[in-house]
């Protein structure tokens, strides 16, 4: 890719001056250069010269937003269902990672409906997770008649979706284990905020009146946050090949808040409900998984990216997927 390219082009040509300048005071100093010098500055000139070739070309502009920053806030809730590791032996061989965009104007309303539904229906502002839906347990034990109840409340909260799921087996048969391409990361999940983070600033620029946003996602680990973390302040600091920095930090507030699943957090309950459904749809394009139809309508629409609406990317694409927005 030219871009990327040019960006490591520009760190090679820079190495190779202070090479240069370190061989050239040597010499003038009468001491020796060492071989390993040599050695380094000779295939420094040889990775410019490879890289130069690759930029020769036209590198297209990154996009750039149309609207400035207004005065609208939204809050961004990130979760994300399976597993990130693509070789990782499971039986559910995708993952997803979810957002919900509320503005926080809205916020306070979808926040007392969720909870004021729970403790009508669940008896308590019960903690929501996907997985004891699915199975039965916990605050849905015996809540049959609940759980039909729930695409209902779901429809009526106003948020906004985009999910980016990684089908791992398909990934794993067109790209092997490494990263798509060099201007991406390998990690599965951190591949999936870079594209996802894409959206929300395409989202929030163009069917938020270009709003700004904080985002929150649910902690998974010291390590795992951290990861995170740098990958989105990356991405404030150098864009991605398609969208310039300038417009990640004009959109996202620097920074993830990082919120346990323990804190009951309504913003990340709804994401959490969102990714399963996305991904069990991803899986058989032709299936009707519960509550898709709801989340299918939240989806952020527009057709502003390459094969799918601005609220569903799935890597790699096939043609089975076509239109799987509609279904």
């Amino acid at each position: 890719m030219s871009r990327v390219a040019r960006q490591q082009l520009d760190r090679v040509e820079v190495a190779v001056h202070y090479m240069e300048q370190a061989a050239q005071l040597l010499a003038e100093s009468g001491l020796p250069v060492d071989a390993s010098l040599d050695d380094a500055i000779k295939r420094t000139r040889d990775a410019r010269r490879s890289l130069r070739a690759k930029v020769s070309g036209w590198v297209e502009s990154r996009r750039r937003p149309k609207a400035n920053p207004s005065a609208e806030r939204c809050t961004v809730f990130l979760d994300e269902c399976g597993q990130h590791m693509v070789t990782a032996p499971d039986s559910f061989p995708v993952f997803v990672l979810a957002a919900v965009i509320i503005r926080d104007v809205d916020y306070p309303v979808v926040d007392a409906a969720w909870k004021r539904w729970k403790i009508e229906n669940l008896g308590k502002d019960a903690l929501v997770h996907e997985p004891d839906i699915r199975r039965l347990r916990y605050a849905f034990m015996g809540q049959e008649e609940a759980i039909e109840r729930l695409p209902a409340i779901l429809a009526s909260l106003d948020f906004v979706a985009i999910a980016v799921v990684v089908h791992r087996t398909d990934y794993v048969a067109d790209f092997g284990t490494g990263p798509i391409d060099e201007s991406l990361p390998q990690h599965a999940y951190l591949l999936a905020l870079d594209v996802l983070t894409e959206r929300l600033a395409l989202a929030l620029d163009r069917h938020f009146d270009g709003a700004t946003a904080h985002v929150v996602a649910e902690s998974r680990g010291t390590k795992e946050d951290a990861q995170l973390q740098h990958e989105f302040a990356r991405l404030h600091l150098q864009g991605t090949s398609y969208i310039s920095p300038a417009w990640f930090r004009q959109q996202l507030h620097p920074g993830i808040k990082f919120m346990g699943k323990q804190e009951n957090n309504t913003g990340l309950q709804l994401a959490d409900l969102l990714a399963r459904p996305v991904g069990e749809k991803v899986l058989d394009p032709e299936s009707d998984p519960d509550r898709w139809s709801v989340f299918r309508d939240k989806l952020c629409p527009g057709e502003e990216t390459k094969n799918s609406i601005l609220g569903l990317k799935i890597l790699p694409w096939r043609e089975k997927y076509k239109d799987i927005w509609k279904s």
